[in-house]
């Protein structure tokens, strides 16, 4: 992979954490890390960059990776998220996080598997961000035409349910924007 990788790591232990560094960067050399220990660091480094990927373990002393899933969920809907924990080996908590959203798991017994889910996700993200966009086209080039049948409509001389028309027009704009 040659572009640049912005990846923030949700990891409490330190070795664990320069483990996935040096693993990865042996496939992304151009990928840079950011450390997040706990909670609030997490919080507050996520809020303050931007990044391509997250890779987090399942359990931390404060936090747990669905926690930090559900968070990136919300806030952040088109970012790609991977579990990397020697924990998340019980089929529900496996499911549970996969129905939560996350682009996979990898166990940390069997990180070299972790570079083939990367790529994966990186392209679905991608693809969930093109659909979005075009979605989002979609509502506005419809909006703009509204806008201009609600102008057509101002121009024409008053009748009957006129302005009751334009009404349900800019309330159904209101509605899809």
């Amino acid at each position: 992979m040659k572009r640049l990788l912005n990846i923030l790591v949700l990891e409490d232990r330190r070795a664990d954490f320069e483990l996935c560094k040096r693993h990865l960067l042996r496939e992304i050399p151009n990928a840079m890390f950011t450390r997040a220990a706990n909670e609030a660091e997490f919080l507050e480094k996520i809020a303050r960059a931007s990044y391509d990927l997250v890779i987090a373990d399942y359990n931390l002393p404060d936090y747990n990776g669905l926690q930090a899933l559900l968070y990136v969920k919300e806030h952040f809907a088109h970012l790609p998220f991977i579990f990397l924990t020697g924990t998340l080996n019980s089929e529900e908590k496996s499911a549970t996080a996969i129905l939560q959203g996350a682009n996979g798991y990898v166990l940390k017994d069997n990180i070299s598997s972790l570079y083939a889910h990367i790529e994966k996700a990186l392209k679905a993200s991608e693809q969930e961000k093109a659909v979005a966009e075009q979605e989002k086209a979609i509502v506005a080039e419809r909006n703009m035409s509204l806008q201009k049948a609600i102008g057509l409509l101002r121009q024409t001389q008053s009748f009957d349910n006129r302005d009751q028309i334009i009404g349900l027009i800019e309330n159904g704009m209101a509605a899809t924007s």
